[in-house]
């Protein structure tokens, strides 16, 4: 997932904001494509425990790239 994030950041940073409307633009460039940078946000700005914090990193990185694939 990670090299995910990394090779498509310009898409995924997009999204990002539709997602979690709290990270501000200093919190998105401070993610940089980096998906343990995005879940530390989420702790902090929407209380989420850890794994919570995981998995909706997770769910969100497979359906920008389900709308990637089916936009190509």
């Amino acid at each position: 997932m990670q090299d995910s994030l990394k090779a498509k950041w310009k898409h995924f940073r997009k999204e990002l904001n539709y997602r979690w409307n709290q990270l501000d633009s200093e919190d998105v460039d401070r993610v940089d494509g980096n998906r343990d940078t995005l879940v530390s946000l989420l702790e902090r700005r929407y209380g989420f425990a850890r794994g919570r914090a995981e998995k909706e990193v997770d769910s969100f990185l497979n359906e920008v790239e389900d709308k990637l694939r089916r936009a190509s």
